[in-house]
């Protein structure tokens, strides 16, 4: 296969010359995960993927969004992103990152929303004495721990976090060993992109290098 054909076939796969319907947007969704907000189109518009689909996929995503059939957590390098609830241990196992030696702030602000939640950061604030900027990352590191949730299921601004185990009661943390949750997600890189290296697998999903060589072994993968 020549790079030619690579290029077309990444671009058919990816649905840049053909618009994917309903079902095809969302098995193509579903590979391209974790979705990212759409930039300076306003504050909680839901993730699209541009030019890909043969109906409004921003409407189609807020409803989606609203009714939680699309999650927000940290993933890629703790960045934001959005997930289908179904590959929430999938992703959990790629990229929680435990919370082994808790500060004293973080025990407190999770022991609140525990106790009390769901809160917004108002709310938090007013009961800890805690500045919003003090608050904000502890509530990003306790997001990277799978403790806490954002619960934003629209656009407003003011959003509770709950208890991570009280939005998904029936998630099982350790369904996937982190080996082959890699495997999954790498298998579904490797079709939509035909061929791939070590260095696009690491930026797209923003992890060590060595964590993709588990899949790779040094070699390119065609699907």
């Amino acid at each position: 296969m020549n790079e030619k054909n690579i290029a077309a076939l990444r671009m058919e796969r990816q649905h840049l010359t053909s618009k994917a319907n309903e079902t095809e947007y969302i098995n193509l969704y579903r590979d391209m995960q974790p979705g990212q907000n759409i930039y300076w189109n306003g504050f909680g518009d839901p993730p699209s993927l541009t030019y890909r689909a043969d109906f409004d996929d921003i409407e189609y995503n807020r409803k989606r969004q609203k009714e939680r059939l699309l999650i927000k957590g940290r993933f890629s390098g703790g960045n934001l992103g959005w997930i289908m609830p179904g590959d929430l241990e999938l992703f959990a196992a790629v990229y929680i990152k435990p919370l082994d030696k808790p500060a004293q702030r973080q025990l407190a602000i999770l022991e609140l929303i525990e106790c009390e939640g769901p809160l917004t950061i108002q709310q938090m604030k007013q009961v800890t004495g805690y500045l919003v900027k003090e608050i904000t990352p502890v509530l990003h590191r306790l997001q990277e721990a799978f403790l806490i949730y954002e619960d934003q299921y629209d656009g407003e601004w003011d959003r509770g976090w709950h208890k991570f185990n009280d939005m998904f009661p029936d998630a099982d943390l350790q369904k996937y060993t982190r080996h082959d949750a890699l495997k999954i997600l790498l298998k579904r890189f490797a079709h939509r992109h035909v061929i791939f290296d070590i260095k696009m697998a690491k930026s797209y999903y923003k992890l060590p290098e060595k964590d993709i060589i588990v899949y790779s072994v040094d070699k390119s993968k065609r699907m």
